[in-house]
């Protein structure tokens, strides 16, 4: 085999490099072991041989996991990304990046209820990014970590209550675009401009304007790794509710989330949206979230080209067979919590309320919406369809609307079947098949 050329022994080894988990896993429920995989076999056979090894580097760092050992939300617990991005200049590997993943399985202990979730210093915070960005250029970014942590890493409240009744142990955040920026004078991207350090910038979406007693007060910390690229698409993955159901009154509780940040519908800092204007595409993922936890983002859409939702377990995921996690638990209230935001959904999707000035500033935003994906379609009542698919706005004519910029599904779902047909569903809206 070392006979062969270089050329063709690299394509031979471009055969083994399938998905990474961090690519394909991104919608199954987040766990201490989805990003791991038993079958590694290019991993193997980069340690067949030196040559081996120097072909198989630049498409094994394509997509990178970092994990670091946290003993501390801080440089100095562990939180420094220098070795490893040491490692990537070194091989030259820095350009090869296509994902990156953090994932943190630190969690802060002696976290109080109703008080802002143990913070990393700010200049820790935006040092580390600037570190980071400035070597790997992903056109994916995806965190990990434990709902404290997450909201750690970007400097917002964390209502923590409930989060005893939900014990979810990670949430996923995904960042993702199309391409690259062109190269600038530099290698290196710049870092933000100190004009920016007050905050991201406007995003240019209609969520709810911050309240009045906040009006004109400190601004809310940045969270520049939101920004320090031009991202497409989000993906927001808050894992399982079911547990919450076997408490008492559960409909009146609330979860651990950011979803609350990236709108700005919550209290100081949260009343900032962290969302970027450049996200066109918002994904969010939730195994059985409360209606009223859904609500959030059903009142408050962002201007967004494309919505992905999806409310239930994965195919695979066997949490319904589950007698542990499902204990004192009544299925009915699932499918009733379940049910109950589609129902909300739908009537944002079809007939949105206008807004008349301090009404309901979201409803505007999904009047300019223009793909609607569901990841399951198991109520036939409601969808009328038995598999998944998506809504496409349509002109006047039946002809799909071009949205204002190509909008490319980074964090779609993976599907094996095709869905054949085509079914009318409204006068604005037809039911498209998802290959």
């Amino acid at each position: 085999m070392d006979r062969l050329p270089r050329e063709i022994l690299a394509e031979l080894l471009e055969f083994l490099a399938g998905p990474a988990p961090s690519e394909r896993r991104l919608h199954e429920q987040p766990s201490h072991d989805l990003l791991q995989s038993d079958v590694v076999p290019l991993k193997c056979a980069s340690r067949v041989s030196r040559l081996w090894r120097a072909l198989a580097l630049p498409i094994l760092f394509r997509n990178v996991l970092w994990q670091p050992v946290l003993s501390s939300l801080d440089a100095a617990g562990g939180l420094c990304p220098a070795p490893l991005l040491r490692f990537l200049r070194r091989h030259g590997l820095q350009r090869q990046v296509v994902t990156f993943t953090l994932l943190a399985d630190y969690a802060e202990q002696g976290v109080e209820p109703s008080r802002v979730a143990y913070q990393i210093h700010p200049a820790d915070l935006e040092a580390m990014w600037d570190q980071l960005f400035a070597v790997v250029d992903p056109l994916r970014f995806t965190i990990m970590a434990p709902p404290t942590t997450l909201a750690a890493f970007l400097s917002r409240m964390l209502f923590l209550d409930d989060a005893w009744s939900f014990n979810i142990p990670y949430h996923i955040l995904s960042l993702a675009r199309s391409r690259r920026s062109p190269p600038s004078s530099s290698e290196s991207p710049s870092p933000p401009s100190p004009g920016s350090s007050s905050g991201p910038p406007p995003p240019t979406t209609a969520a709810r304007p911050p309240p009045p007693s906040y009006q004109g007060a400190v601004p809310a910390p940045p969270c520049p790794f939101l920004t320090l690229r031009p991202w497409t698409s989000i993906l927001l993955n808050e894992g399982s509710s079911i547990r919450a159901y076997s408490t008492y009154e559960f409909f009146l509780r609330s979860p651990p989330s950011m979803l609350s940040a990236l709108l700005g519908t919550g209290e100081y800092p949260n009343n900032t949206p962290l969302l970027p204007g450049t996200v066109v595409d918002f994904n969010y993922i939730a195994i059985f979230p409360l209606s009223t936890h859904v609500g959030q983002l059903l009142l408050s859409l962002p201007r967004v080209d494309r919505l992905f939702v999806r409310f239930t377990p994965q195919p695979g995921n066997r949490i319904l067979e589950d007698r542990g996690a499902l204990r004192h638990v009544d299925m009915a209230d699932l499918w009733m919590e379940r049910s109950s935001a589609f129902r909300h959904l739908l009537q944002h999707l079809f007939r949105p309320v206008a807004d008349n000035g301090g009404g309901v500033v979201g409803s505007r935003n999904w009047a300019g919406l223009n793909v609607f994906e569901i990841g399951e379609a198991d109520d036939r009542e409601d969808w009328m369809a038995e598999r998944d698919g998506l809504l496409v706005r349509v002109d006047e004519d039946g002809n799909p609307k071009a949205p204002g910029g190509v909008v490319v599904p980074h964090h779609a779902p993976a599907r094996e079947d095709p869905v054949k047909g085509v079914f009318a569903i409204s006068p604005n809206y037809y039911f498209q098949p998802v290959w």
